[in-house]
């Protein structure tokens, strides 16, 4: 007995010590590993204001707040009507703050073409849509294309051509996107950067217009060689009360996700989500239409509300701590997903039309009213901005 328990303390103390050697070759610790993973959606457009105005006056201070997060990838659109107001004029200096404080706080950058809320959704001088654009004057976009890369090579290797045509590009084709959009981006990025990565817009929001003659399913053949990594959103339950803090649905379909690449032929591939999120309360549209009272503490929703009432609402903070109980069990599930290499949650701040007062009034017909942010619209952290940094400082 004596010498089996020698023998097995020493082989004990052989692993531990080769352990540690491992881990001082290579510090790609748990905490670490949980870091390169998961993503925070930089994004917080304040829709009504021109050219993504929190851009031009939080992007910075944002950054800090991703940092102290220890947020290590972000995802950010790059806006080709705030970049570039008239043909012959380029503007980056808001691109430039964001971009530098990122790099400063090594933060990796997923740029994302076109912002998410733009309008109208290209520059004026460059056409009446994007579709336009592509069809009459393609080098406009390609030149922006050419000019963002060259800028930024330096400093961003992952590009994501376009967020969601389906919604924000109403009149392009998927055969138009593919060749006349995603092909020339990554023509002009590769000659740039040959290491840097691109992504295709999400699948699941690939443009509609046309979609009967060219299904989504063409998409695996038309771009096949002309992205580096698959891209899809996920929100499950879109829209309506969430009950259970499990994340089954989404690693449900984020499997389906990976058997259509397999499918495809295209199993070889990683892919990212690109956005993900936990739905909660929604708009004040949603709630009073819908809803009419709070299904769970009978709470009665009122069509108007003070910014500092909707804040501290106790059936927003009830699905904030809804959401930290997600988060927890979803990022497990979906690192065990052969292939799935990043996850980006959106978002970091809410969206507020017109951006956030304490006591505005918000009612009912605001163009864009969502609790998304895990800093909530008065730059307070919420419970599941807490829960994202201990997620991501867990060893």
């Amino acid at each position: 007995m004596r010498s089996r328990i020698g023998f097995g303390w020493l082989l004990v103390c052989l692993v531990a010590s080769a352990s540690l050697a491992v881990v001082a070759q290579n510090p790609q610790t748990a905490e670490s590993r949980n870091r390169d993973r998961v993503g925070l959606n930089f994004i917080r457009p304040d829709v009504g204001r021109p050219g993504n105005y929190d851009f031009k006056t939080n992007g910075v201070w944002l950054a800090e707040q991703l940092n102290d997060m220890s947020v290590r990838w972000t995802r950010i659109a790059f806006s080709w009507v705030l970049v570039q107001p008239s043909k012959n004029q380029f503007d980056w200096s808001a691109y430039d703050r964001i971009v530098d404080a990122c790099t400063a706080k090594h933060i990796q950058i997923l740029a994302t073409l076109g912002g998410h809320f733009d309008s109208p959704p290209v520059p004026a001088w460059a056409g009446k849509s994007l579709e336009d654009v592509i069809t009459n004057h393609p080098e406009f976009l390609q030149t922006f294309i050419g000019a963002w890369v060259s800028r930024y090579k330096d400093r961003i290797h992952y590009w994501e051509i376009l967020n969601e045509p389906d919604g924000q590009h109403l009149d392009l084709t998927l055969r138009d996107y593919v060749e006349k959009i995603l092909k020339p981006s990554f023509r002009i990025i590769k000659t740039a950067d040959p290491e840097a990565k691109v992504l295709p817009c999400s699948y699941n929001h690939l443009p509609s217009a046309g979609s009967v003659l060219q299904p989504r399913e063409s998409f695996w053949d038309m771009a096949r060689g002309y992205y580096d990594i698959a891209n899809v959103h996920e929100y499950a339950d879109w829209d309506i009360f969430r009950t259970q803090p499990v994340a089954n649905e989404e690693e449900q379909h984020l499997r389906e996700f990976r058997e259509l690449m397999e499918k495809h032929g295209e199993g070889s591939k990683p892919f990212w989500v690109t956005e993900i999120g936990w739905w909660g309360t929604g708009s004040l549209l949603n709630k009073h239409e819908v809803y009419r009272k709070d299904p769970e503490s009978g709470e009665e929703f009122k069509p108007i509300y003070r910014g500092q009432d909707i804040l501290s609402d106790p059936v927003e903070m009830r699905e904030d701590q809804l959401r930290v109980e997600w988060m927890k069990d979803l990022f497990p599930r979906l690192a065990s997903i052969p292939g799935c290499q990043r996850i980006f949650l959106w978002s970091s701040m809410d969206e507020f039309e017109g951006g956030y007062h304490a006591t505005k009034d918000y009612g009912l017909n605001a163009a864009q009213f969502d609790l998304w942010g895990v800093i909530a619209g008065d730059k307070t952290w919420r419970k599941s901005a807490y829960a994202l940094r201990e997620i991501l400082r867990a060893n």
